[in-house]
């Protein structure tokens, strides 16, 4: 039988059990201010007379990128080898089998959150702290945007202690129910773990960390090609639009005579018109089905954000 927390903190004689919680984190919600603003145009103009008013047509989408964290290279400490009872495919095993035990698909290993928690870990022994906020203010979150993780959600598993295997590791983490809640998270997909050994208050122990994620393409894409047309037809809706403007002054120019090339010039203008409502409501419909994969997007990130409260 698997020792309980107070009983493997006291059996041993150095031994320290020490673990804590990061409940899921969010990305951040680029596309909200998008959601919020709705891309739209205004409609388009008619052709049935020679003069018209040109309403502007004017259209943002907002795409906020990940910022990339370079950490200094961590000092060198003893790392759970394959062979290990900590190693990370044991830690993973153990894992899964606590989540089919409960129903629940098991986690995939992540090649990109076993080199976060190894960042984590690597850095707790380095400098001498056992928090989820770093004393140089990283969480998991930046840890994730720094390996290249590109999440929707994560959450942070940490413990420290003398344990004797995964295991025994697993069980601590069960018995606590803010790290068990972590472990059964049906809203992650991918796992990566390290342990590693190193000194804390004087004792040589054991620091293991968890990352739990599930990447954003679990949720709708968001066309480039499609936001890439878009902003190439208004911009040619904003040069038609200086065009027409110009065209419609010489047309209303009293000074012009009713001769042949005014004639002339109200055909051109009639023809760019046309032109200019074609591209309008092309630009409309490709708004709309952008606006459409926004929203998606937006509602789906909204899930998880309703996971995590």
């Amino acid at each position: 039988m698997l020792k309980s927390i107070l009983s493997l903190s006291i059996t041993a004689a150095f031994g320290l059990l020490v673990i804590a919680i990061l409940l899921p984190t969010q990305a951040d919600k680029i596309f909200q201010s998008v959601l919020g603003q709705v891309v739209t145009v205004n409609k388009a103009v008619g052709v049935d007379s020679p003069v018209k008013t040109i309403s502007s047509a004017i259209n943002t989408v907002i795409n906020k990128g990940a910022t990339v964290i370079t950490s200094t290279a961590p000092k060198s400490v003893t790392v759970a080898k394959d062979t290990s009872p900590l190693s990370q495919e044991n830690i993973i095993d153990a894992t899964n089998v606590e989540r089919v035990k409960a129903g629940l698909q098991p986690l995939k290993t992540s090649d990109k959150l076993a080199a976060s928690a190894k960042i984590k870990a690597e850095d707790m022994i380095a400098n001498h702290y056992f928090e989820h906020t770093s004393p140089s203010g990283k969480t998991v979150a930046d840890l994730g945007s720094e390996v290249g993780y590109d999440y929707v959600v994560m959450g942070e598993n940490l413990a420290l202690g003398d344990f004797v295997n995964a295991n025994d590791l697993l069980q601590a983490w069960m018995n606590s129910p803010g790290h068990r809640a972590n472990i059964l998270n049906t809203s992650y997909q991918d796992i990566g773990v390290y342990a590693a050994q190193g000194t804390y208050q004087g004792h040589t122990v054991w620091f293991a960390v968890q990352h739990f994620g599930t990447e954003r393409g679990v949720c709708p894409a968001l066309s480039t090609s499609l936001k890439t047309t878009i902003d190439t037809v208004n911009l040619r809706v904003k040069n038609e639009e200086t065009e027409i403007s110009s065209l419609r002054a010489q047309i209303e120019d009293p000074k012009h005579t009713q001769d042949q090339a005014y004639g002339n010039l109200i055909t051109q203008f009639n023809t760019l018109v046309g032109k200019y409502n074609s591209d309008v409501a092309l630009s409309q419909t490709n708004i709309a089905a952008y606006n459409k994969q926004v929203i998606a997007f937006n509602k789906c990130l909204n899930q998880y954000q309703a996971s995590k409260e």
